[in-house]
């Protein structure tokens, strides 16, 4: 209903959760490319070693992409087995699982050369 409101043209009949739903998509969207999306862009050409970098960036972007598949391909599934309650809590868990493992394993690479990562990488 939103976006067909929002797409038929006529300003007027929009009603105000609509307005306020599309600028959460869009703030959301933007915060998120500014902010930790890019991150997961940044690691992959600094984490590999020299040697395998090209075939290991490579297969890094195809799970990511395969990953966004398959949240995508269950997310109905799981809406209609979990609700949209029990969905948002499974993906908040995932969200602190995955937030905790970076905050473990990823070393601060900042001022450093790839080399240095390299070494710090591989001991």
């Amino acid at each position: 209903p939103c976006s067909g409101t929002l797409s038929g043209g006529d300003a007027e009949k929009v009603s105000l959760s609509a307005r306020v739903s599309v600028a959460a998509i869009f703030t959301y969207v933007g915060a998120y490319q500014v902010s930790f999306g890019p991150i997961a862009w940044l690691l992959v050409g600094e984490i590999f070693p020299q040697r395998v970098r090209s075939a290991a960036i490579g297969t890094a972007t195809l799970t990511n992409f395969l990953s966004n598949f398959l949240v995508s391909l269950s997310l109905p599934m799981l809406l209609d087995n979990l609700g949209a309650a029990g969905t948002y809590y499974l993906f908040s868990t995932l969200g602190v699982v995955a937030a905790a493992s970076i905050y473990l394993t990823v070393v601060e690479t900042k001022g450093r050369s790839l080399e240095e990562i390299e070494d710090i990488m591989t001991r």
